[in-house]
This record gives C-alpha cells, sequence and structure tokens, in this order.
C-alpha cells in the first residue's frame, strides 16, 4: 500500500496536517465493506495492562478518518465521504466492546479535523455519531482530542456538547482562541485536557 510493486501503484501518502507525519489516505466510494481486521488497539492495550501498566487507548475518530480519506479511482469526486459514517459505526463499535471487555476505563479519539472550516451538516454529521456510538460508551471515561489550531467556535460547541464525552483536549500552544472560548464557557462536569507543551520545540 505504501510502496506499490510492479503492476499496483503505491497509495498517496500525505502529511499529517502541518507535521513532518505522513499518513496513507484511505480510497473509499459508495460500495467500500469496513471490517474490523485489526486488533492492534486492544492487543496493545492488554500487553501494557499485563505490565501493570493503565493506559488509555488511542483511535483516530470516525470524523477525521472518512474527512481525510479520498474517493477511489473511478469514484465521483464529489462523493460525500461522510455518509459512510453508518458503515463505519459498526466496527468502531466492536472495538469499543473488545477494550471493555479487555478492562478499559477509558477510550480517546482524536478528531483534528475538527480545528477545519468545516460546514453545519459536516458538524451536525459528527454528532450524530457520537451520538450513535453514546450506548457503547456508556461506562468509560471518553475523551475527544482536537490539536494543530484553534477550534472555531462553532465546532467547539457541538463538540463540548456530546453527552457520550466527559473530557475534551484542545492545543492551548497554537489555539489561544480556544482559550477564550474555555474561559466563555466550558461545560460543567468535564474534563479539561490542556495542551500546553510546544511539541514542535525541541528544547520543550
Amino acid at each position: 500500500m505504501a510502496r506499490g510493486n510492479a503492476s499496483v501503484p503505491a497509495m498517496e501518502m500525505t502529511k499529517w496536517f502541518d507535521t513532518n507525519y505522513h499518513f496513507i489516505v484511505p480510497e473509499l466510494g459508495p460500495d467500500v465493506k469496513f471490517t474490523y481486521a485489526s486488533h492492534k488497539a486492544v492487543n496493545e492495550y492488554k500487553e501494557a495492562n499485563a505490565l501493570g501498566a493503565d493506559t488509555v487507548p488511542v483511535l483516530v475518530g470516525p470524523f477525521t478518518f472518512l474527512s481525510l480519506s479520498k474517493p477511489a479511482k473511478g469514484v465521483e469526486k464529489t462523493f460525500p465521504k461522510l455518509s459512510l459514517l453508518d458503515k463505519i459505526l459498526p466496527v468502531y463499535k466492536e472495538v469499543i466492546a473488545d477494550l471493555k471487555a479487555a478492562g478499559a476505563s477509558a477510550i480517546q479519539f482524536d478528531e483534528p479535523v475538527l480545528v477545519m472550516d468545516l460546514e453545519s451538516h459536516q458538524l451536525e454529521a459528527f454528532a450524530n455519531a457520537y451520538s450513535e456510538l453514546e450506548s457503547s460508551l456508556a461506562g468509560l471515561h471518553v475523551i475527544i482530542e482536537t490539536y494543530f489550531a484553534d477550534v472555531p467556535q462553532e465546532a467547539y460547541k457541538t463538540l463540548t456538547s456530546l453527552n457520550a464525552v466527559s473530557g475534551f483536549g484542545f492545543d492551548l500552544v497554537r489555539g489561544a482562541k480556544t482559550l477564550d472560548l474555555i474561559k466563555g464557557g466550558f461545560p460543567a462536569g468535564k474534563f479539561l485536557y490542556a495542551g500546553v507543551v510546544d511539541g514542535r520545540n525541541i528544547w520543550a
């Protein structure tokens, strides 16, 4: 997938936001079928747990996964990738169930796409996705992390209104405006995870 071969071209690799890290861009279409193929998150949680470390498994959130994908070859460029949320959420539910069965008490979803300029229908799809996961997440301490930039006001309001989520993480080094939003109103009874270390500063 990353390198290709004589008969299959390599999949596109692009920068993870503005970092020097890259990811292989998923290629999706209306006929894609998602399956629970990799048990990496659960296996690594169990491995750490056996060594006496109670970790917090981190998954790329479904909204960010689909938003950063691209239409596969032969699929219209205008294909609405978020229309696949109904297909991918059952797989997330399976992973969550396995993590709960393994003893996980907390889980983190990374949703950095929330720092981008999103339209109202995109934010609605994001909120609906976590509403759909709500019953599966019951009993877990659920964290959603954003990073790399400020979170726009509408995205902040949508994010902090989610019932299933008990903690929110923000980059407060490059997100000074987000700090103003937090000061202006943060939901009672929720946890704030404050990103205060400059990850780009080698002396940090």
